[in-house]
């Protein structure tokens, strides 16, 4: 093992890259890797300054000067004995070793300064990161559902849980079976409409409507008289509008149970024919804009001339069980929304949506 310094250049080394995301633990040694960088930065000019360049004390320099007029004096007279009498220096230094003096006094203090000022701003630095990594770290699930998403005013209110889960991906039904499997039944037509239809739009303040991209002045706005204030419009969770188009594609499956007492034969009428389009289209751009690069792996199975597809799985997902809870207790009341038959005198009306449009 080596010596104590050897070791913490090796610790050092391997964590060099850690950084503030790393949380609590990863800013201090990011912190403690800045504080040994900036000690062997300053540790030359220090030991420099102390140790290898000291300024000459005054004795010393008369007795270099002494030294030196004592050999000229026996050079020159060639006896000892005048040159060991008394001899009185009425010369002045050397010039230059003071001035040297005076640079080096001067480049010290400078030093020192400079040393201090940016061992200074290190310590506040660290202070600042190490203070604010508790909120980051406490924040970086929905940090990222807002690096991934759109602007949403629900993850500005609502922190959404993250969970695992793994995909049921099987080709035949489960048992007990999948209730979303079902093409018809009352037990299906439940949970779907608890899943898509029966979740109602939240309300939302202009500046969410424009940061959303959308003009104020056209988007629906509550009127006042139904107590929701003068800021109010409304919104709906688009997830739930997947879920209703993927029940709509169902019901299309099972089309005379659900659709023919309604639309006649098949395929029903243009509107009915254009909302089933509408589905298929906006799901495929949903799936395409998540785009999903998570791995199918392949297994041998029975009776199965080619590699099969396990489907099965992990996943890391918004809790959506957690996000239906809130978006239903936070939502509008459905009698607003049923009330709400026409606009307001003088508010923009789009044209009817029709072929072509």
């Amino acid at each position: 093992m080596g010596n104590g310094s050897d070791d913490i250049q090796n610790i050092l080394g391997l964590h060099r890259h850690a950084k503030a995301d790393d949380g609590f633990e990863g800013i201090l040694l990011h912190c403690v890797v800045e504080l040994q960088e900036l000690n062997v930065a300053i540790l030359p000019v220090s030991s420099y300054l102390s140790g290898r360049i000291q300024r000459p004390s005054t004795e010393s320099l008369e007795a270099s000067h002494d030294e030196d007029a004592f050999s000229e004096t026996v050079e020159e007279n060639g006896d000892i004995e005048k040159a060991l009498l008394p001899h009185k220096n009425t010369e002045p230094g050397p010039r230059g070793v003071e001035e040297k003096i005076s640079w080096l006094q001067l480049y010290s203090q400078r030093s020192y300064l400079v040393t201090f000022l940016n061992v200074g701003l290190f310590i506040a630095s660290c202070t600042m990161r190490l203070w604010s990594a508790p909120a980051r770290s406490s924040s970086s699930v929905q940090d990222y559902w807002k690096q991934t998403s759109f602007y949403s005013p629900i993850l500005e209110r609502f922190d959404v849980p993250r969970i695992s889960r793994v995909t049921n991906g099987t080709l035949y039904d489960t048992n007990p079976p999948s209730v979303l499997r079902q093409r018809i039944g009352k037990e299906a037509d439940k949970e779907w409409h608890r899943i898509g239809d029966h979740v109602w739009p939240l309300v939302i303040g202009e500046a969410d409507v424009r940061q959303l991209g959308k003009d104020p002045h056209v988007a629906v706005k509550i009127p006042e008289d139904f107590g929701y204030g003068s800021d109010a419009y409304i919104a709906q969770t688009e997830v739930f509008h997947h879920l209703h188009c993927l029940d709509m594609l169902r019901r299309e499956v099972s089309y005379e149970h659900y659709y023919e007492p309604k639309e006649g034969p098949r395929p029903g009428g243009a509107q009915h024919q254009a909302h089933i389009g509408h589905c298929f289209d906006i799901l495929a751009q949903a799936i395409k804009c998540t785009g999903s690069v998570d791995m199918i792996t392949f297994n041998w199975v029975e009776n199965w001339g080619q590699p099969f597809p396990d489907f099965m799985n992990h996943k890391v997902c918004r809790d959506f069980d957690a996000l239906l809870g809130w978006v239903n207790k936070n939502s509008m009341d459905p009698n607003v929304f049923q009330e709400m038959k026409s606009p307001p005198p003088g508010w923009p009306v789009m044209p009817e949506p029709g072929p072509g449009s």
